[in-house]
């Protein structure tokens, strides 16, 4: 034992730690803006603004084309058991409380025409609402219609066919306006070439003795009063008769007097009335 010695243990000291002391802030000294003169700022060359682009010009709606009744068209139908087509026409007739048009409708006359039917392609089918009354009528109806793809033809004319929704706003059917439909005729060969024949010796027209010479005025002036007021029209050229333009044959009948003067002056007619065939003359008011 003698050979170690006694060592006195170590014992470390705690560890002291010294205060942080924060640095002072020095805080930086503002320097003023300086002032300008009101005099100088006038001389300060100020930048122009950038220019702005002018905004895009917007379109306007596209509006909606409402198609017009077609002037003269015609409705198929059937009448007294044969198929055809109903002539009719329309003139204006003011505006219904909405400001709607009124489309007064009337029968069209067909002038012993012959119409050829014809196809065309329309699509789509468009229905369209317009207020009527009928041409001798007091009462406005709303009636629908649309194109179809039949329409009549002659020469140059054109008349469409329609599809109408109700069928009771249109007028009665007069025979002057509808058209029946005729089957094809098969083609006849043509024939041989006939001999001249001697012209014939014409013959000298008799004087045509009528049972009535005259109309009296007043007779005159009721009759064609009661055709404007029944808006009746001349079956010649179907405008509509009143007291000017009117005239009075002697069967009665009633026409447009610068119509039937020339149909009475033309030889074929034979001095003839065109509805009773009987001879007759006009007579207007003085």
């Amino acid at each position: 034992m003698d050979q170690y010695e006694f060592v006195e243990p170590m014992v470390q000291e705690p560890m002291v730690q010294e205060p942080v002391v924060p640095e002072p802030v020095v805080p930086e000294p503002v320097v003023p803006e300086p002032v300008v003169p009101h005099e100088q700022i006038e001389n300060i060359a100020v930048a122009p603004p950038m220019p702005v682009a002018p905004p895009m010009p917007v379109a306007p709606p596209m509006p909606v084309q409402i198609p017009m009744l077609p002037q003269r068209f015609c409705v198929h139908t059937t009448q007294y058991g044969r198929e055809g087509y109903y002539l009719i026409r329309w003139t204006h007739s003011g505006f219904d409380q909405d400001n709607k048009r009124i489309h007064c409708l009337k029968p069209d006359n067909h002038l012993n025409r012959f119409y050829n039917i014809a196809s065309r392609t329309i699509t789509p089918y468009r229905w369209n609402e317009i207020i009527t009354k009928k041409n001798n009528g007091t009462v406005s109806r709303p009636m629908r219609w649309s194109y179809t793809d039949k329409y009549l033809r002659f020469d140059d004319t054109r008349i469409p066919v329609l599809r109408i929704t109700p069928y009771n706003v249109l007028p009665s059917i007069k025979a002057t306006s509808f058209i029946p439909i005729s089957a094809p005729v098969a083609p006849v060969a043509p024939l041989a070439p006939v001999a001249p024949v001697a012209p014939l010796v014409p013959l000298v027209p008799k004087p045509t003795m009528y049972k009535i010479e005259t109309i009296p005025q007043h007779v005159i002036r009721a009759l064609l009063r009661d055709a404007a007021m029944y808006e009746e029209e001349c079956p010649i050229t179907s405008v509509d008769i009143d007291i000017t333009n009117g005239a009075v044959t002697s069967c009665f009948h009633i026409f447009e007097k610068d119509a039937i003067q020339k149909w009475l002056s033309l030889p074929n007619s034979r001095e003839k009335c065109p509805i009773c065939n009987t001879p007759c003359n006009s007579y207007t008011l003085d």
